[in-house]
């Protein structure tokens, strides 16, 4: 009773049969389980294919590459670390391309944990240099918006 008090009720209707042991009712689901592990696994795989940084952070974007690879892992479809590195340059965009090179042509050959800050860094660095560029291109403001203000500080 334990256990079909604690499958959600979609489960149930599928499991629930009288005169059942908790083992027979276990395994049920373990089956059923089991059976959807090669679907899921493919899924999460073309997700993780066609996972683009898009408008996504650094952070964010690393984060549901990490979450795909567990998930993986978890049906046991793990990928090796070098795979979820290619994954991770395949999907930035040409902004980060200078890094990227570096990236790939690390040796030995950079880990996910690697490759992720080394993409921090290079955001933090765009930013700081639009930053900059942004604040060294605005024009100056106009003379004659000072012309009145220095007139009225003379008299």
């Amino acid at each position: 009773m334990w256990i079909y008090g604690t499958i959600s009720e979609s489960l149930l209707k599928s499991v629930l049969k009288t005169k059942c042991t908790a083992s027979e009712l276990w395994t049920t689901i373990e089956n059923l389980f089991r059976d959807n592990k090669e679907a899921r696994a493919i899924q999460l795989e073309n997700e993780l294919r066609q996972l683009q940084i898009g408008d996504l952070s650094v952070h964010d974007y690393c984060q549901k590459l990490k979450t795909l690879s567990d998930l993986l892992a978890n049906v046991n479809s793990p990928i090796t670390n070098r795979v979820l590195v290619m994954h991770l340059l395949n999907g930035v965009s040409s902004k980060f391309d200078n890094i990227l090179n570096v990236i790939k042509h690390r040796s030995p050959a950079c880990t996910f944990s690697e490759a992720r800050s080394m993409l921090k860094d290079e955001a933090r660095l765009t930013q700081s240099v639009r930053s900059h560029l942004h604040l060294t291109t605005t024009p100056p403001p106009r003379k004659s918006s000072w012309l009145p203000l220095r007139h009225q500080v003379i008299t």
